[in-house]
């Protein structure tokens, strides 16, 4: 069994003859081995009001029992409140998304969803970045959020289940001692890139500290798994692409 904590579903500009659909999403994921996924809306990134994009989250969770719907919430919002009950009081949510580099607001914006996310032991997915800068549009340029920034929060709300998502290796490297000790502090793989990204991370200290992520469509689950299974001992290989993701969220 593997479990993906980085999906989505939904339009992207960078994605050209890449079916998005969540039907087709579970498809591509169920071929490699993904038998759960955590399925967000990736519309949302650029929508002013992004909890209206969740409701493609929740019917594909209507639709097929693998699939738990991710809202993105947006603590700015006046309505965060109600979306945060309405994700807190649905079976199969287990876990929130917040886009603070789309919705142009600072982690600090976001305490006290955190601490009410914590409350009702939802983890929390702060994305770092959807696609690489590279292929931005010279007019849609949006930067990483700084993944120090996910550090400081997690020091400030220590009961919260938090996940860095899609972030480079080169960035968890410079936190690593924070992830390993920061208890409730996790990161997903799905943007570790470069050589032997992922097993030098693990040599940092962060298996049991890491999740698989697909990043699915935007990235090809082929190349997310192999991220992990190539240099990696079965151990420590299965421990990231299930055991953490189940004993962090419940699966």
């Amino acid at each position: 069994m593997i479990i993906d904590v980085n999906a989505w579903t939904g339009p992207w500009p960078a994605l050209v003859n890449v079916p998005h659909d969540a039907a087709s999403v579970r498809a591509s994921l169920r071929e490699y081995g993904v038998e759960r996924m955590f399925m967000a809306p990736l519309a949302a990134a650029w929508s002013a009001n992004p909890h209206l994009c969740n409701r493609i989250v929740y019917e594909a969770a209507d639709a097929y029992g693998d699939i738990s719907p991710v809202p993105v919430i947006d603590p700015t919002l006046p309505t965060w409140p109600a979306e945060l009950e309405k994700a807190a009081g649905h079976r199969a949510v287990r876990m929130i998304k917040l886009l603070p580099g789309y919705g142009g607001y600072d982690l600090a914006a976001a305490d006290e969803l955190f601490e009410e996310a914590g409350r009702a032991n939802l983890a929390s997915m702060v994305q770092i970045r959807i696609d690489d800068p590279r292929r931005h549009h010279p007019m849609a340029m949006v930067p990483d959020v700084p993944a120090g920034d996910v550090v400081e929060a997690a020091k400030r709300h220590p009961n919260l289940k938090l996940v860095i998502g899609g972030t480079s290796a080169v960035a968890l490297r410079e936190c690593a001692a924070h992830i390993r000790d920061l208890p409730g502090l996790y990161a997903d793989t799905s943007q570790v890139d470069g050589v032997d990204g992922v097993e030098m991370l693990v040599e940092e200290g962060l298996g049991n500290k890491l999740l698989f992520g697909s990043h699915a469509p935007v990235f090809t689950p082929a190349a997310a798994i192999a991220r992990v299974l190539i240099d990696l001992h079965e151990d420590t290989a299965v421990g990231i692409l299930k055991e953490n993701a189940a004993g962090l969220l419940g699966v």
